[in-house]
């Protein structure tokens, strides 16, 4: 059996995007998803409670996608890991990076955080002992196409985890996002993909299940 984590980054960027993910989680084709935690307003409560009674219903994980204004980031981790507390009322299970301007000199603060408080981290190739994160380095849905990611996870190995993030949505005319015009993509290879690993022996799991397979 292979492992593999579907996350979809960007939770709370927008009530769109939170919608389209909302649904994939619904319909078990995503196991995780990390929170904007400074782009969710008072607008996002009734979708906040649904994400919060989905956990309580499946194996869901939700981390903190931590967005990097300067380089204090040691001040920026523990602010935002905060506020995640305080709106979902639980510590997340695991943080990822919003772009990566700065992912070689922030990631070894990121984990060293993540060791210290017992979260797991996402792969980036980056060494850093004791920190819970899959065995393989992260891929990047986004940037695939379905072909691409047809072969990549034919190539999986037995026994060990992986991760694939995507940025799943429709477009939202009022968000700024970059990727704005690709999250209806995502959400089709997202769709598209799940049939193609049950015939492969790819198991979904959540960032919960890293922890006891560590």
């Amino acid at each position: 059996m292979k492992y593999l984590i579907i996350n979809a980054d960007d939770f709370g960027y927008s009530k769109v995007f939170n919608t389209s993910i909302l649904t994939l989680i619904k319909k078990g084709f995503i196991t995780s998803t990390t929170a904007m935690v400074n782009r969710i307003d008072g607008g996002q409560a009734d979708q906040i409670d649904e994400i919060l009674a989905l956990t309580k219903s499946r194996n869901l994980s939700i981390g903190l996608h931590l967005e990097l204004s300067n380089v204090n980031f040691r001040y920026e981790v523990k602010i935002q890991h905060a506020k995640f507390i305080s709106i979902f009322g639980f510590k997340p299970s695991h943080i990822d990076l919003h772009k990566f301007a700065f992912l070689d000199e922030a990631y070894p603060v990121i984990m060293e955080f993540c060791k210290a408080n017992n979260l797991a981290c996402r792969n980036h190739n980056i060494d850093f002992d004791g920190v819970i994160k899959t065995h393989n380095q992260v891929l990047n849905g986004t940037g695939m196409n379905f072909d691409e990611l047809k072969r990549a996870t034919k190539n999986f190995k037995d026994g060990e985890s992986y991760e694939i993030f995507f940025h799943p949505g429709s477009y939202d005319p009022d968000c700024k996002s970059s990727l704005n015009k690709k999250r209806e993509l995502d959400v089709e290879k997202i769709e598209a993909i799940n049939p193609f690993l049950k015939g492969n022996n790819i198991k979904l799991i959540s960032y919960k299940d890293l922890f006891e397979m560590h």
